[in-house]
């Protein structure tokens, strides 16, 4: 079919309803919007989703044809070649969690995995390289383990540890990408227990960072937290300074500067980027295209455009349409991009949740209060603002969003989509950033992984508890040994003394 021809049936009613019908990531989540509706909007949902969405195309095709504001900006993301990025060097990080039942279903280990490869190089010595970090959360004396969010809060502060050191480790580094959000919705993260430094140095000692480096890097942060975070944060700041604990979001607000001033810093000043598949959100629908939406209408005076449309008297605000009508960035952005095409990009909103609240220090039984709203962006010390976009790369796969630092500059987003096209492509039927997909396999614990030193652990407490020689040292070698079983881990191999480290 011609381009031409496909623009056209694009722009019709037909061809929208032939896009739901034919793409069949679109027709599932619409069957499944369909299901979970209420009753009153299920006769007609799927015809009527068609008509809203026939409606903004004809309004982006007419915003092309008059040169007037869209109702939705899109740019092109297809003109990166590979001969364009040859001999640029790529780091993918992504995080594995393996949970094993012995005594109850906590997880006890993380692994978070590195993959560099060189765009071009043939030699496959030279081309990619694997990095392996575990994390045994037995080891750690702080944090709220019993929360079923602690897992999170770990994982992301291993995973920018090891984007800091990727960072130090590759002068040559040309992109950072990591598998999922740069920045999650840090509001729920709240109330952890704080780390001990004995936990940091754990962190940094599994990551490769060097003494040195590791000391100056708690150093500048209790630095920063002495003079003008943990005054800000709690009228006992002068008791978290002495403990010398790492608050965890005050901490993983802290890192991510630093990442973002090792990136400014370094000779290739490297792409950060977090791609994101498979979401829910309704973020970018919600704050830029329904309100775009409801304006053109209230300037028509056509507010009850939505209610006439499926027979209801709610639907008079953004909110309300995409939570009675189940809409998500992914499902309209899948029917309005094409393969090759960006979305417009946002400032995403992630930290209204940061507010006051309580803590329970590792050694104590009682509560702090803990102001977080200091860490919101804006603060001097807090978290940094995010721009994202959507990605489509094929026709049989959702958008995927990808996040970058807004301090790093407006052009970043753009070239972080070109790339993320161009390693997606290579995976049509995924459309995922291929890179990505090769560290997700290789940090993940596999189940039969977990089953298997599951019940090497059973079977080595049933006969020391009979011989009467279980010592805390012979667990913890039980579990170091069962995480590094694949001949990859050979950074963490027994030493010749026996130690494993």
């Amino acid at each position: 079919m011609s381009d031409s021809r496909r623009l056209t049936d694009w722009s019709t009613e037909s061809g929208v309803l032939g896009d739901l019908q034919g793409q069949r990531h679109l027709y599932c989540q619409l069957a499944e919007n369909a299901l979970l509706v209420a009753e009153n909007l299920r006769d007609n949902y799927l015809h009527n989703t068609a008509q809203f969405v026939h409606q903004l195309r004809l309004k982006i095709l007419d915003a092309e044809r008059r040169d007037i504001p869209p109702i939705l900006e899109i740019h092109n993301c297809d003109d990166l070649t590979w001969s364009d990025v040859r001999d640029e060097v790529v780091t993918f990080i992504d995080g594995g969690v393996g949970r094993v039942q012995v005594a109850s279903r906590a997880p006890i280990l993380l692994r978070v995995g590195s993959y560099t490869v060189k765009a071009g190089e043939r030699n496959i010595a030279e081309r990619e390289s694997f990095g392996y970090y575990p994390v045994i959360l037995g080891d750690l004396e702080g944090g709220s383990k019993e929360r079923d969010d602690f897992i999170d809060v770990v994982r992301v502060t291993a995973e920018i540890l090891g984007g800091l050191s990727a960072l130090n480790r590759t002068p040559d580094l040309d992109a950072l990408i990591f598998h999922g959000p740069l920045i999650y919705l840090r509001g729920s993260h709240t109330g952890h227990s704080p780390f001990t430094e004995s936990d940091i140095d754990l962190f940094l000692r599994r990551y490769g960072v060097d003494d040195s480096s590791g000391r100056m890097l708690k150093q500048d942060f209790f630095t920063t937290a002495r003079l003008d975070i943990y005054p800000a944060m709690t009228p006992r700041s002068h008791d978290w300074i002495t403990q010398r604990l790492f608050e965890p979001l005050a901490f993983l607000a802290f890192l991510q500067q630093r990442l973002i001033a090792s990136a400014r810093a370094h000779p290739h000043q490297p792409l950060i980027v977090g791609v994101v598949e498979r979401g829910r959100e309704r973020s970018f629908v919600e704050s830029v295209l329904l309100p775009r939406v409801f304006r053109g209408l209230r300037e028509k005076g056509n507010e009850n455009w939505f209610n006439d449309l499926f027979g209801r008297h709610d639907l008079t605000t953004e909110h309300a349409v995409t939570e009675r009508l189940g809409y998500s960035d992914t499902f309209l952005l899948g029917m309005l991009l094409r393969p090759g095409q960006l979305s417009e990009p946002w400032t995403m909103h992630k930290y209204g949740s940061l507010a006051s609240g309580a803590l329970r220090l590792p050694s104590e039984g009682f509560e702090t209060a803990v102001d977080w709203s200091v860490l919101r962006p804006g603060n001097r010390n807090g978290f940094p603002e995010v721009s994202a976009g959507y990605v489509c790369v094929t026709e049989v796969s959702e958008p995927i969003r990808i996040e970058v630092f807004s301090p790093l500059g407006p052009d970043e987003i753009y070239r972080a989509a070109k790339r993320v096209y161009l390693y997606a492509r290579l995976l049509p039927g995924y459309g995922f950033p291929v890179g990505l997909d090769i560290a997700d396999k290789h940090a993940r614990v596999p189940d039969w992984l977990t089953r298997a030193y599951g019940k090497m652990i059973r079977y080595q407490l049933g006969v020391s508890l009979q011989q009467g020689e279980i010592t805390d040292v012979e667990m913890r070698r039980i579990l170091v040994q069962a995480i590094h079983m694949t001949h990859r881990d050979w950074l963490f191999r027994p030493l010749a003394d026996g130690v494993i480290r």
